[in-house]
């Protein structure tokens, strides 16, 4: 177990990106409605080092973009030209962060003031050539009660080539892309359709209006291929799908798993799954009576194992889902909020003798119940390395 505290100021915002490497994001108020100037900065984390990514750049939050490649060196971020005329010019920027080298990818012209109310935009950059462009424009329901991101348009774009393919697939364009998940160099998870937990669409819009949700897996240079050989019905492989009275709340991967929850919306029923995307080994659990989302299951993979978490009155339970039994439990005056395989990071906050609290982080090593370490200080994020260090950020 390889701790590191750090101290911050007064947020954490950092997402990891390989070895002790995190991106952090700042934001302030742009010269558009609704729409977030941004600052990129790299974290080296053993070193302590902050710096911002090409701080002369004007950079706006305002399309999704998901870099499929995993431990990839690229930051993926829009730079953006006001044509003072309602149209912006936006640069779609590649950075390596390890070379600081950069170049433009591809470059959109539109009217700024769509967004984001009224059109978004998701990239997925597939590998070094490919990336997915997908347009979603709002549209009304059918009860005219309510408008979503429901219709859709993708092409495939070669940026090293500069040539534009057109996405037909039935299921891309009818359900959407909503999210893809990289598991190793060559294979994805790829989730289809839009969810109707979201605005409580499924009070909102009709059978007829829903999506097919699917979880599917895909080999990246096998679909970028059937991408280029224009096929309505492509073939590929299916883990799970889900309609109308049933969604997909959420889906990642940890280590070899794939965990998903599926809603079930007659029952307030919550099925969470734990798919071995190696073995295809599968676990599943039923969360009942669920009555939001703070009520949905806690899960994680602990020492390779999955676990699910319940938190009730008087304590915190870790169940073993192999074995099914209760496999260690915890005081409810320590919330668990960071788990890092056998590492299980606690908040604790207590009176202090001349008034006003004392905030401490406690260190428990699974499956042991007793205090590994406590440190002083307000716990605002952790984070894990490559090489499972977790480091932990103090207020």
């Amino acid at each position: 177990m390889n701790i590191r505290f750090l101290a911050q100021s007064e947020f954490f915002n950092g997402t990891h990106l390989k070895d002790d490497i995190i991106l952090e994001k700042e934001y302030e108020k742009s010269a558009f409605k609704n729409l977030k100037k941004v600052h990129y900065y790299i974290y080296h984390l053993e070193d302590n080092v902050r710096e911002e990514i090409l701080p002369r750049m004007d950079k706006l939050d305002i399309f999704h973009i998901c870099d499929c490649m995993i431990r990839s060196n690229y930051v993926y971020f829009t730079e953006y030209d006001d044509q003072y005329d309602g149209t912006c010019v936006f640069n779609i920027i590649k950075y390596n962060f390890i070379t600081g080298d950069y170049s433009t990818i591809i470059t959109l012209k539109d009217d700024i003031n769509h967004y984001p109310g009224n059109k978004q935009i998701k990239i997925f950059i597939l590998d070094d050539s490919n990336l997915i462009l997908q347009r979603a424009i709002k549209r009304k329901n059918l009860q005219d009660n309510y408008k979503g991101f429901f219709d859709f348009s993708s092409l495939l774009y070669n940026f090293v080539e500069n040539k534009q393919t057109p996405i037909i697939d039935e299921n891309l364009t009818i359900n959407g892309i909503d999210y893809i998940l990289p598991f190793n160099e060559n294979v994805c998870v790829l989730k289809t359709g839009f969810s109707l937990i979201v605005d409580n669409r499924h009070e909102l819009l009709s059978k007829e209006e829903a999506s097919v949700e699917s979880l599917i897996m895909i080999n990246i240079s096998q679909f970028i291929s059937d991408l280029l050989l224009k096929q309505s019905n492509m073939v590929m492989q299916t883990l799970d799908q889900c309609f109308y009275d049933m969604s997909i709340s959420y889906a990642k991967i940890i280590d070899n798993y794939l965990i998903y929850s599926k809603y079930e919306f007659d029952k307030n029923d919550e099925y969470v799954n734990f798919l071995n995307l190696t073995t295809r080994d599968s676990l599943e659990c039923i969360n009942r009576n669920i009555t939001d989302k703070d009520s949905m299951a806690k899960n994680y993979i602990i020492q390779g194992i999955p676990h699910i978490r319940l938190d009730k009155d008087d304590k915190i339970e870790f169940i073993n889902l192999e074995t099914k039994e209760v496999a260690v439990t915890y005081p409810k005056n320590t919330e668990i909020v960071y788990v890092n395989n056998n590492v299980l990071i606690g908040k604790y906050r207590r009176k202090a003798l001349l008034g006003g609290f004392k905030d401490f982080v406690r260190i428990y090593t699974y499956p042991s119940t007793e205090i590994t370490l406590q440190e002083k200080g307000k716990y605002i994020g952790a984070i894990a390395s490559d090489d499972d260090t977790t480091y932990i950020f103090l207020k």
